[in-house]
């Protein structure tokens, strides 16, 4: 009976050791991939900056005006401030520098440059690939480049600033030493590793340089490309053993080609596992020398190792139940960014493609049409509308479209693509002559600011005997003069909706400005009125901003500005509204949000600013901010100008208490003065 309790004792702690290990793999797996994920979006972010950096230098009349002298203090101190940056410099229309970070750059000729030569057919900023440059010291390096151009578009010059790839790697430097400091020890094995989308290393904790993990068989390095985080148990290239490695995705926006770098983050299996393995031995030695004579000291253990072993579950099920609902918000979130610009084409272009589809058809004969949307490369696009398509002939139309043919066709982007006796087609294909519902074909490409904008389809041309084999020259023509039209038409949209959103932000913060907030406040104020959620407003002045002023000038005031607008779309949840309606002042529109929910939003706004130093040129300065708030609810229906004079109440009784806190009224008589309610 003692061995066979002994027997079962030893498999009970066995099963539960191993239940325990695959709990803790899974929880720090997932640990890691949170990890990598914000890691991801704060290397996303510190490019982002420098790009809109770049980008903002580009429109200043400074630069355009080629002023050397202005232009160098002004490049070297936004060295100094990002030391990111290991080169800026600023040429004229020919190529000639005439103003650098470094004095020894000036007045070389830069017009043989890649950067210099694809600056002068961009019209915005753009981030090339990583590669190494002179400027970079041999390390990669990423650069920034964008063309300087007057009003009525003459190239003037272009700027190009080379950040290093090592300076950018801080942000994982920080990751990894946080994961030491809280999950595992100095001791640990914990590295990261990023790459490219093709696979090629770009940067590595260890050192390492050159190589291809994708090519050398790295699971982790194929998966990154293929989802945009998870994680993977694996074998480490040098070392041979086991880590757990988590991948994350970094699309750096506005690159010019589009580029995916992966975040690899890694640790030992056995850091995992090593202290969950000395308690288990130490727990076998017990067992072994009291197991007989105390057998009830051993039960009892084992209760405390399943409890432990639940703990572990409870916690995987937990981060796991995270997990899932943070993928289902970004799911949603995704589905509203679709939906939002479904419905800004819908309004803008939507029924101008509509009706290229119905007069291609109209004048060509054609019983089926279809528009493809170019989808964010040569080779691939998405079927956005169709006209007269039936199942079958939307299948048919595809496969053509990715033939070898068809794939050619796509890839070139300004040929016509016309196509007779498709039975015949087919049969080359190796596919049933009843296969195809279509007799003939014509492809035509549309084009929208010297960009392939998509493809019009048409299939079947219809003549009064039956279907035709082919389409004429004369049908070519139509639908080429058909889709220029329509690249002119949508090019005049674009413009149109650049200019009204250009008209809608405060030029210094990129905020909306004070006539768009007003318009979003009723708007919201409006919806919140149909459908009786509430609606909070909240308005934020900076305390003392006069003083910044006038003890460090408006250059440091506009930072600091800057700075308060970005910290408050960071706070903002996606459908909030964020706006400048005075000098310092900013207004805040929160929807479905009601009184309870408002004191955390409120404090939330105000601990943005407050807690953290403004960096500015003349260093960190602390910023402290006085918000007041209201909320409207179907109990207390307020007009837009009520509510605002409330909060602006309320703001006026924080500053009267020494600044830099909230106060919230609910509704206009509850602390309002009489006069004030009225």
């Amino acid at each position: 009976m003692a061995a066979v309790i002994a027997l079962v004792t030893l498999l009970c702690l066995g099963w539960t050791a191993y239940t325990v290990q695959q709990g803790l793999i899974q929880s720090s797996g997932q640990r890691l991939v949170q990890a990598a994920t914000n890691a991801a979006g704060k290397l996303d972010m510190m490019i982002l900056e420098r790009y809109r950096d770049i980008q903002l230098l580009s429109t200043t009349p400074m630069a355009q005006g080629q002023d050397p002298a202005a232009l160098t203090r002004y490049l070297r101190e936004l060295a100094h401030v990002y030391p990111a940056y290991q080169w800026i410099g600023v040429t004229d229309s020919h190529g000639r520098i005439v103003a650098a970070t470094d004095p020894s750059s000036t007045s070389s000729n830069q017009i043989q440059r890649l950067w210099f030569q694809q600056a002068r057919t961009f019209t915005d900023a753009r981030i090339l690939d990583a590669q190494v440059s002179e400027q970079s010291n041999g390390a990669l390096a990423i650069t920034v480049i964008a063309p300087l151009r007057s009003l009525d578009g003459q190239f003037l010059g272009a700027i190009a600033a080379v950040v290093g790839v090592p300076s950018l790697m801080d942000i994982l430097d920080d990751t990894i030493q946080r994961l030491k400091d809280s999950e595992w020890t100095e001791m640990s094995h914990v590295e990261y590793q990023v790459i490219n989308e093709k696979g090629a290393l770009i940067a590595d904790s260890t050192l390492q340089r050159g190589g291809n993990l994708q090519q050398l068989g790295l699971p982790s390095a194929t998966l990154v490309g293929m989802y945009k985080r998870g994680f993977i148990e694996e074998t480490h290239l040098r070392r041979g053993t086991s880590v757990i490695t988590a991948y994350a995705q970094v699309t750096i926006a506005h690159a010019d080609p589009t580029q995916r770098w992966g975040i690899l983050l890694r640790v030992d299996r056995n850091n995992i596992l090593t202290p969950l393995r000395s308690f288990l031995w130490e727990l076998l030695v017990l067992a072994i020398l009291i197991l007989l004579p105390l057998l009830g000291l051993v039960l009892g253990m084992l209760k405390t190792l399943h409890e432990e072993w639940y703990t572990t579950k409870h916690e995987f099920q937990r981060a796991a139940d995270a997990e899932m609902a943070l993928k289902k918000r970004t799911e949603a979130l995704h589905g509203l960014v679709e939906s939002a610009e479904r419905l800004a084409a819908q309004q803008d272009i939507d029924r101008l493609l509509r009706q290229l589809l119905h007069l291609a058809k109209e004048n060509t004969g054609a019983r089926y049409a279809a528009l493809w949307v170019n989808g964010g490369t040569a080779h691939t696009a998405i079927q956005f509308l169709t006209d007269g398509v039936d199942d079958a002939a939307a299948r048919a139309i595809r496969l053509l479209l990715l033939d070898r043919v068809g794939r050619e066709f796509l890839r070139q982007g300004n040929g016509v693509l016309r196509l007779a006796h498709l039975t015949a087609h087919w049969s080359a294909l190796g596919l049933p002559a009843d296969h195809d519902p279509m007799t003939s074909f014509l492809g035509v490409p549309i084009r929208c600011h010297d960009q392939l904008f998509g493809h019009l389809s048409l299939a079947n041309k219809a003549m009064p005997h039956g279907l035709a084999d082919d389409f004429s020259e004369l049908d070519e023509q139509v639908v080429l003069t058909l889709a220029s039209q329509a690249g002119t038409a949508i090019q005049n949209l674009q413009l149109l909706h650049d200019s009204k959103e250009q008209a809608s932000r405060d030029s210094l913060t990129g905020l909306l400005n004070h006539s768009t907030t007003l318009t979003v406040l009723t708007q919201e104020l409006s919806r919140a009125e149909r459908s009786g959620q509430p609606l909070a407003v909240l308005i934020a002045d900076l305390d003392h901003f006069k003083q910044v002023n006038d003890t460090y000038g408006h250059l440091v005031g506009d930072v600091v500005l800057r700075e308060t607008a970005t910290r408050f779309c960071e706070t903002a949840r996606r459908y909030d509204h964020v706006g400048r309606i005075g000098g310092e002042e900013f207004l805040i529109v929160v929807p479905n949000c009601d009184l309870d929910a408002l004191r955390e939003c409120a404090e939330r706004f105000r601990s943005s600013i407050s807690d953290l130093p403004f960096a500015t040129p003349s260093g960190p300065l602390a910023i402290t901010v006085s918000i007041g708030a209201t909320v409207w609810s179907s109990e207390h229906p307020l007009n837009s100008d009520l509510l605002r004079k409330m909060a602006d109440y309320a703001l006026y009784r924080v500053k009267s208490h020494g600044r830099n806190g909230v106060d919230i009224i609910p509704h206009p008589a509850a602390q309002m003065p009489e006069e004030e309610a009225c």
